[in-house]
């Protein structure tokens, strides 16, 4: 599961944030977004829509945790 999440954020440009693959530690994926409005906009949310709507996505239960 981990790599479909991989490749569908990695490059991705989701309501204006972009996501860049970081790196993999145990279970946990890293990605750097960046955005012109990035400090206004709810990056959590938009990260857990876009998995979310992913046929994939429906059954998972995951976090997104911003650092």
């Amino acid at each position: 599961m981990q790599d479909k999440i991989k490749d569908l954020l990695d490059g991705g440009t989701f309501s204006g944030v972009g996501l860049s693959f970081v790196g993999k530690k145990g279970i946990e994926l890293s990605f750097s977004a960046t955005g012109d409005d990035i400090g206004s906009l709810d990056v959590a949310a938009i990260v857990k829509s876009a998995v979310k709507a992913a046929e994939f996505g429906k059954g998972i239960m995951f976090s997104v945790v911003l650092r």
